[in-house]
């Protein structure tokens, strides 16, 4: 190749003399790029002239300006992407400096070669220019010249570069060519520079190095060839790049090294040189990698699953019968013109499924249902406008009418028809129109024009002290919802409160109406909307006055079916937008089912049966790019295929959005399906609309009413638990929204809940998931795009699968029809909601005024006034209450029980063998309610807040009425699947699934019945009446535990809340069950809706303290035993431990509960220890057994101390790093501590700070080794030791010990599982040894001398004269001779007198005292080990006030005195029995007391004084005496 002038991208024009130095540059580069020698001996070149002029500093200024004013006329600089000229000299040596094509190759994007260049320096190719690239082109076309890589691109000219090759692409003759320039441009673009593109995919390992051979092993000068995209001159065709690759596999494969032959042409030089110095880079590299340490643990290649169980291909295979987009649209064509169906009187028959209210502006008031009409033979989507609704608030007079002597004469004589009722009613007038006048008042100055008062007969039993109880007559007032709202708290000389000023019309609707969840109306007075006139996107609107044209429909032809629905499941991929950190989408995916039931489940041929599924896809450009190769063909073959557009490619994020809004508006879908759509796709979807200024004509199609403004986004999304943000809402109102990931945590119990964990689970689809990052490398080729699409259909329709699986809308249908609530909220999981529903559709039934909703804020205004004191929530383990934005303060802690809960008795810990049964009470509180008839309506409150008794009255209360109806229905449905059983081959399955939906709707709706009652967010929340639940509960078990002991002489072992476990001692599973029917029998004879059964029949149990068990289950199916293992609150159920530890306490339990010897149980249990650790230190357990998983409570960055929490620095990361799920409020987020490479295990870094996801362990091998010390110690060695801390044979330091770790470490944990239960200190065992076992022994010090011995028990030293020979007496430091010479065994001379030993004795006693008032708490969990001496007055669950660790929620241990008032105790007794001289001769036998008595009266006066001391300082212990006064009841 010539020398030519050097091409520098868009530089000023140089002038003559610029030239000419440019020349002799390039002349002296050449010379030097021809010879290998070095630079001594290479050739001496002396410049004429010098290459760069040297001014001063001022000069240069001046001519920057100058160059600069010059080229201002006529250079467009167009913000720094235009020709701009800055007037400055370009300095080669500045960083960041534009190079050359040569210079930039081995300096800024190569600095790796820049390192081998060094250690052995190669000539550097010639530069490229303009002429020469015309040259060795030839007669090429000008398009080659735009395409080829002769020209070095900076990052910055990607955009550029793009649009030209998007012009070029346009005038490609051929799909070769084309082919070409795209892979040229990709090759250029990816960043892979180290190795040779020649148009292929996968080139071979000597293509790589730049070996490239012709067919005949040479390398041929005329084709044009890329290496690191720069044109060498050398032009190849594609068909001649398959012979070379194949030729070089043959070289490599036969050993042979490929060579090439040196031309005098500049084009193979630098072949040639690249060849060599690629070689020593690969070997650099290969020799890096064996210095890499050995990663301790096997990380598995991920095996592809089966083609037949991948996602994609159930996809693919159920779309084969789908059709596009469009094809649903076409087909409802043909009844857009028809009317819908009437009854015979004219009215429209409507079935609602979804309403709104509007709550500001001019409509304020107006309700928006959205249901189905029938139009022909389809069911077409319907919106009824409610105008004119009404606000209904009641007015309590101060004083009662209903008391007074006139009203009551009045009432007597219009039951006697002394008056008419008209004349009644006239006088009622009057004597409320004091309340009247002065309401009237309020409402004029709130600017009411028109309102309506009248006098109502109304109840009241809640809990407003001021307004009283029972029947009592209330002024009624209506006016307009448009008019402002009276004020809560208002109160008046003759009224003393107002109810009702808070509801709103949606829900006065529902209740007045007597509308009960998804059903079929009769709208009467209507009007058709015109299209103008229309404000929703339904088909068809219409529109009403008044509410009471709207009433439940009767039976009839058309209502005699529920309508089918239509479904449409959503899926997004985005891209982070690093600069904004946003998601951007990139592709959205839509799967839509017809003809879906909403009232029975769906078998999966049904759904998925030909012409029920459409979809859609559309996908956009990357910014600043253009779609790959092949992708248009692609798109355009699937389009053909279909039928119809189901893949639409558009340039830009906003045209994206606008095309999926007009196709979700084509399918009219009243149900959208997602997996965490609420909290991610619709939050998405909103945000972007609103950054991308998409109209509202369009954003507002996501929902079905044609909204102007977009509303507010709340923080409602990032609760965990709490469903879609109320905007987000707003926006879909009239399209219900199924979260599958929120339905997924109600009716599933998982460790994870992420669509790729369910889908295996349990729909047995193995997901391939995309990580964020891998999205823009997908937009690269036609094929990798084609499957991102794949991916985006495949979630789509595994989401609306997951929706079938677990038959959510059946489910969440009935529950709303049997509260009456609306059904948008069930499937967001408002349970709270569910139960009030259904209390104000029965109370105002019973013409009840139901009391206002209370906010927080209002709460908090009332605590601030003293109004309310000790307003708690109960502690309800199985009741998640989800409010309204209203109620609910995410940013509050859960707040503790006021009262006492259910009562659990302290288990007999051990291990048992024999057959236990477990005994429950079915629904124990609903049933208390309905015992008891505990009611608001009949328990009487005081106004002091005393505990209230249990009401007298025998007229049944509301709350027993509704929970009976419940259970009675619930009885009916189960009988139904009795008998639907009982026909074998004739039983329909959908049926029986139908009823079995039912019966659990409504367990699951009488069951949340107690929970409104002791939930201080509930409107319905009553302290007194939950307080009087629990104490019946608490009477009731211990009642029954009393029955079973006393009068059954049976054992409880243990005791919670509703259920017993009775420990039978049988081996006989016959007499065992014969057992329990005799305990069920005598129990249930004492009441009347109480029932306990058996609940489980249990083989053996290790029972290790309250709410932990595990259990060998004995089960039957078809009347045929088998056994399983259960497990209660153990940690290997727990998510927060490692694989391994669970399975290490999996097989502990195994064995515990196998029945073997307890030898070879405790041998078989320490190998497995031994040899586990070997394979973990070995590297030879898998990485997954490592993974721990916690899940997010909140988001990742709401978290104050985040620094000490391992799983929310992990999600931080991947937040960082650009994943869009997996690190959401919710998710579990997988982890592994490990620690770098060259450090020490358990490095001065925090745990938090050395997790790292499973992810980043496997991209990063050479930096990191889990820390295997901190799995034995922290994870396995807590697990095991819990398990087996009630068996006999081992100990956690011997455990600790199989586990390699130091067992000094574990040693103070036995006596700490001692110390936990007073009973287990052994002041009663019948040896001394024994009963004192543990204690310090009494340390006297010599006054001579200053030494310390222990000093001996003087029974002890006695009892040894008699059993040992006199010879032994001869020895000084024998205790024999310490009693009687009492001296120091180095001071044979010195005496030590009483009263030093009563002093040092009453020293070291105080001293022990001093060690119980000090007060330490240290927390029971071996992980944690926290020791304190502050107390947390947290409650959480069944904890005592004062013992929740405070490293809650990370630890979820008890604190428990480090020095009980058991261990007090037993060292003062210690130092009694020390000087013991009386009590101990009681307890030896006739024949040798005599001798030891005659030994011990000489003894007796020494030791007397430190005996008294003894005594008296622990006489003064309460631990050891028992007040008779607690024993007894003064009658």
């Amino acid at each position: 190749m010539a020398d030519s002038e050097p091409v520098t991208g868009r530089r000023r024009p140089r002038g003559a003399e610029a030239t000419a130095r440019s020349e002799a540059l390039e002349r002296l580069k050449a010379r030097l790029r021809g010879s290998r020698r070095s630079d001594a001996d290479g050739p001496q070149i002396k410049l004429e002239n010098p290459i760069y002029d040297t001014v001063p500093e001022d000069e240069y200024n001046a001519l920057v300006a100058k160059r600069r004013e010059q080229a201002r006329s006529f250079i467009v600089d167009d913000e720094g992407l235009g020709y701009g000229d800055e007037g400055e000299e370009e300095d080669w040596s500045k960083a960041g400096f534009t190079l050359s094509s040569d210079e930039s190759e081995g300096e800024s994007e190569r600095p790796k070669r820049k390192k081998v260049e060094k250690k052995d320096p190669q000539p550097k190719r010639p530069s490229s220019s303009l002429s020469a690239a015309a040259t060795m082109m030839g007669a090429q076309r000008l398009s080659s010249m735009f395409t080829s890589s002769v020209f070095k691109k900076n990052k910055d000219d990607k955009v550029c570069d793009s649009i030209v090759d998007d012009v070029i692409a346009e005038f490609a003759p051929d799909e070769t060519d084309r082919l070409r320039r795209r892979r040229a441009q990709a090759n250029s673009s990816s960043g892979a520079n180290n190795a040779s593109r020649i148009n292929s995919d996968k080139p071979s390992a000597d293509l790589i190095r730049g070996s490239l051979l012709s067919a005949d092993g040479n390398a041929e000068p005329n084709k044009v060839v890329e290496i690191n995209g720069c044109d060498l001159g050398l032009e190849l065709k594609c068909e001649e790049v398959s012979e070379i690759e194949e030729s070089v596999r043959g070289s490599s494969a036969n050993g042979q090294a490929s060579m090439v032959e040196p031309d005098d042409s500049p084009s193979n030089k630098g072949l040639v040189e690249e060849k060599e110095v690629k070689n020593v880079e690969i070997e650099v590299k290969s020799g890096m990698k064996k210095e890499v340490f050995t990663f301790n643990a096997k990380v598995k290649e991920e095996e592809d699953p089966p083609l037949s169980a991948t996602a994609s291909a159930g996809w693919k295979e159920a779309k084969n019968g789908a059709g596009g987009g469009e094809t649903n649209a076409n087909d409802l064509k043909d009844s857009l013109h028809k009317e819908f169906d009437r009854e015979e009187d004219g009215s429209l028959p409507f079935y609602i499924l979804d309403s709104y209210e509007e709550f500001y502006g001019e409509n304020r008031g107006t309700l928006y249902l959205i249901g189905k009409v029938k139009a022909g033979n389809l069911y077409q989507s319907c919106c009824v406008v409610v105008k004119n609704m009404q606000r209904c608030v009641y007015a309590v007079p101060s004083c009662p009418l209903h008391s007074t002597d006139e009203i009551m004469s009045l009432e007597r004589d219009v039951q006697e028809s002394r008056i008419s009722s008209v004349d009644f009613f006239k006088k009622l007038q009057d004597a409320v129109s004091d309340i009247k006048n002065e309401i009237a008042q309020h409402l004029v100055n709130l600017e009411v024009s028109n309102f309506s008062m009248a006098p109502v007969k109304r109840k009241y039993a809640f809990e407003r002290s001021e307004i009283p109880k029972g029947e009592s007559y209330v002024v009624k007032i209506n006016y307009s919802f448009k008019d402002p709202v009276l004020p809560v708290d208002l109160k008046g000389e003759s009224f003393c409160a107002l109810l009702g000023t808070g509801r709103s019309a949606l829900e006065l609707f529902l209740i007045k109406r007597k509308i009960k969840g998804p059903s079929w109306l009769q709208i009467s007075n209507f009007s058709t909307s015109s299209a103008s006139r229309k404000v929703s996107w339904c088909k068809f609107e219409v529109v009403v006055d008044s509410p009471k044209y709207i009433r439940s429909s009767t039976p009839s032809k058309i209502t005699s079916k529920i309508p089918p629905v239509v479904v449409a499941a959503i899926n997004l991929k985005t891209i982070i937008n690093e600069k904004q950190n946003v998601n951007e989408i990139v592709s959205a995916s839509v799967v839509c089912c017809n003809m879906v039931k909403i009232d029975s489940p769906m078998l999966a041929s049904e759904w998925k049966r030909p012409g029920r599924l459409t979809h859609f896809t559309v996908v956009r450009k990357l910014d600043g790019n253009i779609f790959p190769l092949g992708f248009n063909k692609e798109a355009t073959d699937r389009n053909l295929k279909a039928g119809s557009n189901v893949l639409c490619a558009e340039s830009s994020e906003r045209a994206l959005l606008n095309r999926l809004m007009l196709e979700l508006h084509k399918m009219d879908s009243d149900v959208l399906v997602g997996h965490n759509i609420s909290g991610f796709d619709l939050d998405v979807l909103l945000h972007r609309s609103q950054a991308c200024k998409v109209p509202s004509s369009m954003w507002s199609k996501l929902g079905r009413l044609n909204r102007t403004t977009m509303p507010k986004f709340g923080r409602r999304s990032k609760t965990f638990g709490l469903g879609a943000d109320p905007g987000i809402m707003s926006c879909i109102a009239g399209r219900l929204l199924c979260d599958t990931y929120l339905s997924s945590r109600d009716l599933l119990k998982e460790v994870n809940y992420s669509l790729t964990h369910l889908a295996k689970t349990h729909l047995n689809k193995f997901r391939k998931e995309v990580a964020p990052h891998d999205v823009p490398k997908m937009f690269q080729k036609a094929e990798s795009l084609m499957e991102l699409i794949e991916y985006g259909e495949t979630d789509a329709w595994l989401s609306m699968e997951l929706m079938f699986y677990l038959s959510i809308l059946p489910l969440t249908r009935q529950l709303t029809n049997i509260s009456g609530n609306l059904w948008g909220k069930t499937l967001q999981g408002g349970r709270a909601q569910r139960v009030e529903y259904l209390l104000l559709h029965t109370f105002h039934a019973k013409k009840y005024i139901v009391p206002d909703k209370c906010s927080n804020s209002a709460k908090e205004t009332k605590l601030k006034r003293g109004i309310t004191r000790d307003v708690d929530e109960a502690d309800i383990d199985d009741v998640n209450y989800d409010n309204d934005p209203s109620e609910t303060d995410h940013k509050k802690s859960r707040k503790a029980p006021s009262y006492a809960g259910g009562l659990v008795l302290e288990p007999k810990k051990g291990l048992y063998d024999k057959y236990i049964l477990l005994l429950d009470f079915n629904s124990l509180y609903p049933s208390i309610i309905q015992e008891y008839n505990i009611c608001f309506t009949t328990v009487e409150r005081s106004l002091d807040g005393s505990f209230p008794h249990l009401p007298s009255s025998k007229i049944t209360g509301v709350l027993p009425e509704v929970l009976k109806n419940l259970v009675d229905r619930r009885k009916k449905v189960k009988l139904w699947i009795k008998n639907e059983k009982k026909r074998n081959e004739k039983a329909d399955p959908i049926r029986v699934q139908q009823l079995d939906i039912q019966q659990q709707a409504l367990k699951l709706t009488a069951n949340s019945m107690y929970g409104c009652l002791g939930f201080s967010n509930s409107r319905f929340y009553a302290k007194a009446l939950a307080e009087l639940i629990t104490l019946q509960g608490r009477e009731i078990l211990q009642s029954t535990v009393d029955l079973v002991q006393n009068n059954l002489n049976l054992e409880v072992i243990y005791g919670d809340t509703d259920s017993i476990m009775i420990y039978s001692g049988l081996d006989d599973i016959e007499e065992a069950n014969k057992i329990a029917g005799r305990v069920i029998q005598e129990v249930n004879k004492k009441y009347k809706c109480l029932e306990i059964d058996l609940d489980g029949l249990y083989k053996r149990m290790l029972l290790l303290k309250k709410k932990k068990y595990a259990a060998v289950k004995v089960q039957f199916k078809d009347g045929i035993p088998y056994e399983v293992i259960e497990r209660k609150g153990l940690d290997i159920v727990r998510r927060d431990w490692s694989l391994l530890a669970k399975e290490l306490g999996d097989f502990c339990l195994t064995q515990i509960l196998s029945g073997g010897s307890c030898e070879d149980v405790i041998e078989s249990i320490h190998s497995s220890l031994v040899k586990v650790q070997e394979e973990m230190r070995n590297g030879q357990v898998p990485l997954e057994k490592y993974v721990i998983t916690k899940t997010l409570s909140k988001p990742p960055e709401a978290y104050p101390d985040a620094k000490n929490q391992p799983h929310v620095l992990v999600a931080q990361r991947l937040k960082q790093q650009g994943y869009s799920s997996g690190c959401s409020v919710g998710d579990a987020i997988p982890y592994i501590i490990c620690y770098e490479q060259g450090c020490s295990s358990g490095s001065t870094a925090g745990i938090a700070q050395r997790a790292r996801h499973p992810d980043e362990l496997k991209r990063e091998q050479g930096m990191w080794l889990i820390d295997i010390d901190y799995y034995l110690s922290q994870q396995i060695h807590p697990v095991v030791s819990r398990i087996c801390s009630s068996i006999q044979g081992t100990s956690p330091e011997r455990l600790a010990d199989c586990l390699g770790l130091d067992s000094s470490k574990f040693h103070h944990k036995s006596s700490e599982s001692l110390n936990s239960d007073p009973a287990n200190s052994l002041l009663f065992a019948a040896e001394d040894e024994k009963r004192y076992q543990g204690c310090e022994p009494l340390i006297l010090s010599c006054p001579s001398c200053s030494g310390t011995f222990d000093c001996p028990p003087v029974f002890k030293s006695i009892c040894s004269l008699g059993s040992e020979k006199p010879t032994s007496l001869v020895s000084e430091e024998s205790d024999y001779n310490f009693w009687h010479k009492l001296c120091c065994p180095r001071c044979p001379d010195i005496k030590i007198s009483p009263a030093i030993m009563a002093n040092q004795v009453k020293r070291q006693a105080e001293q022990f005292v001093l060690t119980y008032y000090k007060g330490l708490l240290i927390c029971d969990d071996e992980t944690c080990k926290h020791t304190t001496r502050s107390i947390s007055l947290r409650l959480v669950g069944d904890s005592e006030r004062g013992t929740v660790c405070p490293n809650y929620p990370r630890c979820n241990g008890r604190l428990h005195r480090k020095y009980t008032e058991a261990d007090l105790y037993k060292q003062l007794s210690y130092f009694c029995h020390v000087f013991d001289t009386v009590g101990c001769i009681e307890k030896m036998e006739a024949k040798t007391r005599i001798p030891i008595e005659k030994e011990l009266i000489k003894i007796r006066p020494i030791v007397d004084l430190a005996a008294s001391t003894a005594h008296k300082i622990r006489d003064r212990c309460a631990y050891g005496w028992v007040r008779l006064q607690d024993l007894v009841i003064t009658v």
